[in-house]
């Protein structure tokens, strides 16, 4: 049954309370105030400039399926599947002959497309509820759909850099939602986007000054999808106050007023690769540089060595054979090898 629902100031039309079927007739109907409304149990909001600026992001239209003229093309909007170069976005599929629509969005359009193109290999894309999308993708073929797709760009939260809203990680949801109340997706089976935030705290990536909000997740699951920091390292780190990679501080507290970083996801990606990177090269050289020394158990006569590199080279060179682990395991237990007795200077 449908019924025309007053909000505030403004005629919302065709708007439908059945279960699992809230749409409207024209898109001009579907407003921030709307969207809010919907997803006030689930504490997230979005303002009408915000929508306004996700509504004006261009789609780019593929016909199916992609071929060796239309995928390098394709490649080289939403990213190769396994790779860092993840992007956010929001993707329709369009059922050619009867106009029926389906959109989803995610935070890797490479990865999660992909999904849909080896639907034989994804064992999620073929469970028995699997709704209605892929049952008429396995009848009718990739060759009965067009694909268009709405990529997030990277500095798109900057221009709406309100230390009070920490929601827009979640454009392309809230953009997918404005597109999930229009009647002609109705390949969809929900009609209400499920942002997740209420899987537990809200934890914030500091700079190591805490000057500084690199990223705002709203469970630990987002956290490590998003940018590959394990939970139990989130969880360690918001325990004990110890730093992540000597330059993020991970925290369950929010800091009123503080500065938004300008990195684009991509580039936050980055900077974590490079410190990860920073990290193990210097825990590598606090293990394997430390001074060695080498004596033979009946002498007194010691040998000295700048590394366990060099350590292991000598022992090669007077056929002792060990590889760096195992010399590491000796100096660690305290034990000989092979007639000698090692130490670290």
């Amino acid at each position: 049954m449908k019924r025309s629902l007053n909000l505030s100031n403004s005629k919302v039309r065709f708007y439908s309370t059945t279960p699992n079927k809230t749409t409207f007739k024209d898109f001009k109907d579907i407003t921030a105030n709307v969207i809010n409304k919907l997803l006030k149990n689930q504490k997230v909001s979005i303002t009408e400039a915000e929508l306004t600026r996700l509504k004006a992001i261009p789609g780019v239209k593929f016909d199916l399926p992609l071929n060796d003229q239309t995928n390098p093309a394709f490649e080289g909007l939403v990213g190769k599947p396994n790779t860092r170069g993840i992007k956010a976005g929001v993707y329709i599929f369009t059922h050619i002959i009867s106009g029926d629509k389906y959109v989803g969005s995610t935070n890797s359009l490479s990865r999660r497309l992909d999904q849909y193109f080896n639907l034989g290999a994804s064992s999620h894309f073929n469970q028995r509820n699997s709704g209605l999308l892929i049952p008429l993708i396995n009848k009718d073929g990739f060759e009965a759909f067009n694909l268009e797709v709405f990529v997030i760009p990277d500095n798109l939260s900057l221009e709406f850099n309100d230390s009070n809203n920490l929601n827009f990680n979640f454009s392309y949801l809230f953009l997918e939602q404005f597109y999930l109340l229009h009647e002609k997706f109705n390949l969809n089976t929900q009609r209400i986007v499920n942002f997740r935030v209420d899987q537990g705290k809200t934890i914030y990536i500091y700079s190591l000054d805490c000057k500084v909000l690199y990223y705002c997740g709203y469970s630990l699951n987002e956290i490590k999808g998003t940018l590959g920091i394990h939970y139990a390292t989130c969880t360690n780190c918001i325990k004990t106050g110890n730093s992540y990679l000597d330059f993020f501080i991970i925290s369950t507290d929010y800091i009123n007023g503080i500065e938004r970083t300008k990195l684009s996801l991509q580039e936050l990606l980055e900077l974590i690769d490079i410190k990860k990177k920073e990290a193990l090269k210097k825990n590598s050289s606090i293990k394997f540089s430390k001074i060695v020394t080498i004596r033979k158990e009946d002498q007194e006569q010691t040998l000295e060595f700048p590394s366990i590199t060099m350590a292991v080279k000598y022992l090669k060179s007077i056929d002792i054979h060990a590889d760096r682990n195992q010399l590491a395991k000796v100096l660690d237990t305290g034990k000989s090898y092979k007639g000698y007795i090692f130490s670290k200077a």
